[in-house]
């Protein structure tokens, strides 16, 4: 799932190709294998059912966002408030913010439940202005 960053005209900027989460997971028991999601203006995935399982999600947040996106408490990976049961392994949220400086304060947002589970997560500056503080809630 994709936000278009460029266009035939060149870069796109000022939050155009507007896309607000590129998957929204609702349904329970549901696995995702091999999930990617870049630069949309929302969460990048939303996961609000219970028992989910994902291997491998790598995901950029959008170049051409101001420190807004970030005071909206957006996350790439978001796992929604109801959810007891969510595990994942592989889970990489990269930052590249081009035109503006943004601190987001998480990649991968959970609640604290004792049937979430990240496994082998990370963040990482790939480049531009700002950071991503935690890699999870805040931890890391």
């Amino acid at each position: 799932m994709w936000r278009a960053d460029h266009s035939v005209s060149g870069l796109v900027k000022d939050k155009k190709n507007p896309v607000a989460t590129g998957l929204q997971v609702n349904g329970h028991n549901v696995t995702g294998y091999g999930l990617a999601c870049e630069h949309t203006l929302g969460n990048m995935l939303e996961w609000n059912g219970d028992n989910g399982t994902t291997y491998f999600y790598q995901s950029e947040y959008p170049y051409d966002v101001d420190h807004s996106y970030a005071d909206a408490g957006f996350a790439s990976y978001k796992v929604g408030d109801g959810v007891k049961n969510h595990e994942a392994w592989g889970v990489g949220v990269y930052s590249y913010f081009r035109d503006h400086t943004v601190n987001m304060e998480t990649g991968i947002s959970a609640p604290q439940e004792p049937g979430i589970k990240f496994h082998n997560s990370l963040s990482v500056f790939l480049n531009g202005k700002g950071k991503i503080n935690h890699v999870i809630n805040d931890q890391g």
